[in-house]
């Protein structure tokens, strides 16, 4: 297999089409994820592999340029295609593209953890970063199946929770013109009040919202007063979902609003023919509770591959890991 390199126009015009092909695709290796990426201060880089004249897998790589030719690179999902695109000469030959001297790449594979894999990266000269950015754990909910049996799959506890929301005096909406500001106001009080020093800023989910345009959706639950107790949002690409920004207040909490919040939005991802919504990853030793609320919908855990670290020079991997281990953990991929 051979790298080609797309131009930002050229894949704009073709690249989602040709990623949904792939049964490994995800939101984060869409285009839309890449120009909000890119609002971040990341640039994307569009590569297909080629093999006897076909794509044969896909990778869209943010990268960040230092001064002497480094790089460092961010694969969230990780590439689309055959795990032998991770090859030595494979990643090589990436390097070349990115006419970069020294690179260090770091990739979150979304393909079901084996130990065959892990060997194979490993021979490739792949390691496990000290401190991983994400989760490498999740949970799939099946939405393709009726909602009586999407009801008899919740967890008694997710159900009753559920019932008390929905007989309250809360009123759940799709926010078609999300409020920013009330948006993140909700998940800085979260935030603090668990006391998670990862700062959520305006601009922020603005960019997020401005790039996915369409794909994106998010429901809210508010009290009698007109104030926003929880919310759930999600991007969708293909006939997936995957969960992103979410919140809840202490009253949201005790009223069940992020039951009534997230069930509401997972029947409009239904109406439009979604037939899995990926609740993004659980941590049960770190946030037990929030990863109960995730199991107790009937969703599947599924262990990826997950984050993985590659460079071109091993001093240069030790620098960047070292980083990351004191980085707070990322918001979003």
């Amino acid at each position: 297999m051979t790298w080609a390199r797309l131009s930002a126009e050229q894949a704009e015009a073709t690249w989602d089409a040709q990623l949904l092909r792939f049964a490994g695709h995800s939101l984060y290796q869409s285009f839309p994820w890449g120009q909000y990426k890119r609002a971040r201060g990341w640039n994307p880089h569009y590569f297909q592999a080629i093999a006897n004249g076909t794509v044969a897998g896909m990778l869209q790589a943010l990268v960040r340029a230092y001064p002497l030719g480094a790089a460092v690179v961010w694969c969230p999902g990780g590439p689309v295609g055959a795990l032998e695109l991770c090859s030595r000469q494979s990643m090589r030959q990436l390097t070349s593209l990115l006419r970069a001297r020294a690179v260090y790449c770091r990739s979150s594979f979304f393909r079901a953890k084996t130990a065959e894999e892990g060997r194979y990266l490993e021979s490739n000269g792949w390691s496990r970063p000290v401190r991983t950015l994400g989760a490498n754990v999740t949970a799939v909910w099946n939405l393709n199946q009726s909602e009586d049996q999407l009801l008899a799959g919740l967890n008694r506890n997710w159900r009753y929770s559920l019932r008390q929301a929905q007989k309250s005096d809360l009123r759940v909406e799709q926010l078609v013109d999300p409020p920013i500001d009330e948006l993140a106001a909700l998940c800085r009080a979260m935030n603090a009040s668990k006391g998670v020093p990862a700062p959520v800023r305006n601009s922020e989910i603005a960019a997020l919202f401005e790039a996915l345009e369409h794909r994106i959706f998010v429901y809210g639950c508010r009290n009698p007063r007109g104030e926003l107790v929880a919310f759930h949002s999600c991007g969708i690409h293909g006939q997936r979902a995957w969960e992103l920004l979410a919140a809840t207040s202490p009253e949201g909490r005790r009223t069940g609003a992020s039951f009534a919040a997230l069930w509401t939005l997972v029947q409009h991802c239904r109406r439009l023919n979604v037939t899995h919504y990926d609740l993004a990853g659980i941590d049960p030793a770190n946030a037990p509770g929030v990863a109960d609320f995730k199991r107790w919908t009937g969703a599947e855990e599924v262990e990826w591959l997950g984050e993985w670290q590659w460079s071109t020079f091993a001093a240069f991997r030790h620098v960047i890991d070292l980083v990351a281990r004191n980085r707070s953990t990322a918001a979003l991929p």
